[in-house]
């Protein structure tokens, strides 16, 4: 009989489970609407569907044994305006570096603020963001 064994988790399905609630829970008109995924690519252009939309994507990844991650987590916002985008990423950026930001996740640092530029392939405005994430193991 084996004992427990811990589990790394999906942390960027962790991200978009906390993002979700909390960024439609805001009050800032850029967030109004926005979805939340791990998969952009299914609109006409080769886009996201709808705008705004938040990608949720990992960069990097360490698990320090037994049980803590550590996650770059690239977040790229399109969005109708660049500035929009840079507002609605930056919310996102620092929602996710609050202590606790979400059960399984025990904090982040901010990697890179906000950059907005234009998406080559869609001609559409967009910013990126990258925050480290912590989160814990499953146990089993």
């Amino acid at each position: 009989m084996s004992g427990p064994l811990a589990v790394p988790v999906d942390v960027a399905e962790l991200v978009v489970r906390a993002l979700r609630p909390q960024l439609a829970a805001r009050p800032e008109p850029v967030l109004a609407g926005v979805q939340v995924s791990t998969r952009v690519g299914d609109g006409p252009d080769g886009g996201p569907p709808s705008l705004p939309w938040l990608l949720v994507a990992e960069d990097g990844h360490t698990w320090a044994w037994p049980a803590l991650q550590r996650v770059v987590v690239r977040l790229t916002c399109w969005h109708r305006s660049e500035h929009a985008a840079k507002a609605a990423v930056g919310l996102a950026l620092a929602l996710l570096c609050a202590p606790r930001p979400a059960p399984g996740l025990t904090g982040g640092e901010p990697v890179t603020g906000p950059l907005g530029g234009i998406d080559p392939h869609t001609d559409r405005p967009l910013a990126t963001a990258a925050v480290a994430v912590r989160a814990r193991s499953t146990i089993r």
